[in-house]
């Protein structure tokens, strides 16, 4: 049985014509597919929730980019038929009923895929009528916690959004979508391993090529830089990462290496960029190559930075901040910090659950209230890699600095108040859920920050919504 199932979905799910069917028994040995959708579905980048905080990133700021622009859907699969009403926006009107068919296409050749609608709908009834036009299964409308705890726990941005689970509920894609389109044959849609993405070489500026094994031989560190020509904010960073890596060059203590990945709109703009970075890259005309690390690396806006060990192990899913933020490079290979300040590095805080300690007035107990939260920082990172989690479910971040910065936004956000002279304040803010909570004692402790975080993961806290960003 699916005894993982009931934990994300609820112990009953909705199928074709109302009827429940337990969730273990329906799911068993399946492949399953995550389906976030709703009738009334916009196109993606979607626009701001009502609390949205899409300011709260550190300068300079990233440019969403659109890595799969929408395919002629109908060109893609032939046997897909307008299903829904005109009313419904792309890109959901396209594709659900053309997954539908891939869908029913699988099912008819006996593969063991099955998928769950979580629906972003607004009311019962326009569920009812969406879900009525689908043949797979759905998580009832009334489990709004789940569903919600489910978008965050995915990091959903937009929908639709597919998400693939293997048989055991652990990803095999967040970018089922993509892969769907793409070749809706190679079930259950496994994408490549970094090694198979990355390549086997690079070239440089003056047109050489160096080979992974031997980047791999001389045991640097690699970053992946993912920028492009045309980036306002890549050309702030981009100076910054220079300065670091030619500080580096020729450290044997610190060996580093990076590969640029173009997100340039032709060649000659590649070219001219490329021209003044001194590292490697992927050849602009490997469109191929270049598209599969956006996907691996779930790439959603640029720059982005990722550093990874000399065998291609994770470091840093998002070491930009780190490098702003450390222009000695005293913290290379810059490993994410336990505990980060907002007004250094506050990414992942729009989609994360995440410990904020606003300390702008208490000066005198900064040691013992940092000594406290990076304490809790550090067992749930523990726990985190006990699990074999890769990626963190709980970041810790601080407000040390008074001012119009993220901490004065996040202030707002969730109507704190000013600062005030020797109190700290503690919310946990779980915005792709959609809210925030707040410890109403003064007395902040390791313990009492403790005791907030399990409260809310075991379902004791009930989310405020947050103040609409002015």
């Amino acid at each position: 049985m699916a005894s993982w199932a009931p934990a994300l979905f609820g112990d009953t799910l909705v199928a074709e014509g109302g009827s429940e069917v337990k969730t273990e028994d329906a799911l068993k040995d399946k492949i399953v597919g995550v389906y976030f959708s709703a009738h009334w579905c916009v196109p993606i980048p979607p626009p701001p929730p009502p609390a949205s905080v899409a300011r709260l990133s550190s300068p300079p700021h990233r440019v969403n980019i659109a890595r799969h622009p929408r395919p002629n859907l109908r060109s893609t699969h032939r046997r897909a038929r307008p299903l829904l009403r005109s009313r419904r926006c792309p890109p959901c009107r396209q594709f659900t009923p053309i997954f539908g068919e891939i869908y029913k296409e699988l099912k008819s050749r006996g593969k063991n895929f099955e998928v769950v609608f979580a629906s972003s709908d607004r009311d019962e009834a326009s569920f009812a009528e969406y879900h009525g036009e689908q043949p797979w299964l759905a998580m009832p409308f009334a489990n709004r916690d789940l569903k919600n705890k489910l978008s965050a726990k995915y990091k959903v941005q937009g929908i639709p959004t597919l998400v693939i689970l293997d048989e055991n509920g652990d990803v095999i894609t967040k970018d089922g979508r993509s892969a769907v389109m793409k070749d809706p044959e190679a079930f259950p849609w496994t994408p490549p391993t970094l090694a198979e993405a990355l390549g086997d070489s690079f070239v440089r500026a003056d047109g050489s090529e160096v080979s992974l094994a031997s980047i791999a031989k001389s045991g640097a560190n690699v970053g992946v830089y993912f920028s492009a020509h045309w980036c306002g904010p890549c050309r702030q960073f981009t100076p910054k990462l220079i300065e670091a890596y030619d500080k580096m060059l020729g450290d044997p203590a610190k060996p580093f290496e990076v590969i640029f990945v173009s997100g340039d709109r032709d060649e000659a703009g590649f070219k001219e960029y490329f021209g003044s970075m001194p590292w490697l890259a992927v050849p602009f005309d490997d469109e191929k190559r270049r598209d599969a690390l956006n996907e691996y690396f779930g790439v959603q806006g640029i720059p982005h930075f990722v550093m990874l060990t000399p065998d291609l192990k994770m470091i840093n899913p998002n070491a930009r901040g780190s490098v702003m933020s450390d222009p000695a490079c005293e913290e290379f290979p810059w490993r994410p910090k336990l505990v980060t300040d907002v007004d250094e590095d506050c990414e992942g805080i729009n989609d994360t659950t995440t410990v904020v300690l606003l300390m702008e007035e208490c000066g005198d107990d900064w040691d013992d209230l940092t000594a406290a939260i990076t304490a809790v920082a550090k067992d749930v990172k523990n726990a985190e890699e006990a699990r074999g989690e890769d990626e963190r479910s709980t970041l810790f971040m601080t407000v040390t600095e008074t001012g119009g910065g993220i901490g004065a936004q996040l202030r707002k956000l969730c109507g704190l108040g000013r600062a005030a002279s020797g109190v700290p304040q503690l919310v946990l803010m779980d915005l792709g859920v959609g809210g925030y909570v707040k410890l109403e004692s003064k007395d902040v402790t390791k313990d009492a920050i403790a005791t907030l975080l399990a409260d809310y993961r075991a379902g004791k806290l009930e989310l405020q919504s947050p103040n609409p960003a002015r």
